[in-house]
């Protein structure tokens, strides 16, 4: 088996250099773009307890409940329903109804308000 001559091993050995510094400089420019996209969804990650969203019609009973921390009974109770479960916005709720959902959303909200200062009490 001939050995590759000293010029063509220069060569081959320029090239890989030149392969493994491009893949070098791709990691890295890859490391850095995750890290900063990382950071950013860091801060939607982290939501602080008091920070809580005010109650729209796309949430349901449950996400309101949790959100507010308000027993799931009180919630059902100030919507009017038996709390089985099924899985319907606050919007649907009102059609179902036949009521406003700013009306339910009122309700609702007294409903919280009226739990949380028991609570501090």
């Amino acid at each position: 088996m001939k050995r590759p001559k000293p010029a063509r091993m220069a060569q081959y050995r320029k090239i890989m250099r030149r392969g493994f510094k491009s893949l070098l400089v791709l990691a890295l420019i890859g490391m850095v773009f995750f890290g900063v996209r990382l950071g950013m969804m860091a801060g939607i990650w982290h939501r602080p307890a008091t920070r809580q969203d005010p109650i729209a019609g796309w949430m349901t009973p449950r996400y309101v409940s949790r959100t507010w921390q308000v027993p799931p009974e009180i919630v059902a109770a100030a919507l009017d329903i038996d709390g089985s479960g099924r899985r319907v916005t606050l919007a649907e709720l009102a059609a179902e109804q036949g009521t406003d959902l700013d009306t339910l959303i009122q309700n609702l909200t007294a409903a919280v308000i009226t739990y949380q200062a028991m609570q501090n009490d």
